[in-house]
C-alpha cells in the first residue's frame, strides 16, 4: 500500500495539470479558429478596393469584437461542458469543439469570398459554393441569410 503525501509542489502540479487538461481539448481549435480569424481579416482588408469599399479603422476594429465574442461563446460552451454536464455526456459531445468547428468554417467561407473578389478566378468561386453546401449541411444553419438581411439594410 502507498502513502500519498500532499505537498506544495504536489498542489501546485495538481492546479497546474488540471489547467491543462481543461484547454486541452480545446486549445489547437481555438488556434486554427484565430489563424482563420486572423486571414480573413487580412483578405478582407485587401478585398476592399475591389469592392468599392474604403479601408476603414473602424471596421478593422470590429475585429477585436468578433474574436472576444467568439472566446467568450466558446469558452462558456467548453465550462458547461467539462463542469456542469456529466462526465459521460460532455466527453462524447465536444460541443467547445463544434463550436470552434462553426466558427472556422464561417471564417473560411469569408475567405474564399476575399479572395474570389481580389483574384476574380472562378476557383474560388467554386470554393466559396462548395464551402456554403458543406456548413449547410452540416450544421442546418444558411449562411446567407444573415448576409442578405444586412445587405438589405
Amino acid at each position: 500500500m502507498h502513502k500519498i503525501t500532499i505537498t506544495a509542489s504536489n498542489g501546485i502540479y495538481a492546479a497546474w495539470g488540471a489547467l491543462v487538461s481543461f484547454t486541452q481539448d480545446i486549445n489547437t481549435a481555438l488556434i486554427g479558429l484565430l489563424i482563420c480569424m486572423a486571414l480573413d481579416t487580412i483578405t478582407g482588408f485587401i478585398a476592399a478596393p475591389y469592392r468599392g469599399q474604403r479601408r476603414q479603422s473602424s471596421r478593422l476594429s470590429k475585429v477585436v469584437g468578433k474574436i472576444t465574442t467568439y472566446c467568450v461563446a466558446i469558452i462558456s460552451i467548453h465550462t458547461l461542458e467539462q463542469l456542469i454536464l456529466p462526465t459521460y455526456i460532455a466527453g462524447t459531445l465536444q460541443l467547445g469543439r463544434m463550436a470552434c468547428t462553426l466558427f472556422a468554417g464561417l471564417e473560411v467561407y469569408s475567405i474564399f469570398e476575399n479572395l474570389r473578389d481580389i483574384t476574380g478566378l472562378k476557383a474560388f468561386e467554386y470554393l466559396t459554393q462548395l464551402s456554403f453546401k458543406k456548413i449547410k449541411e452540416t450544421t442546418g444553419i444558411d449562411i446567407n441569410k444573415g448576409k442578405n438581411k444586412k445587405e438589405s439594410r
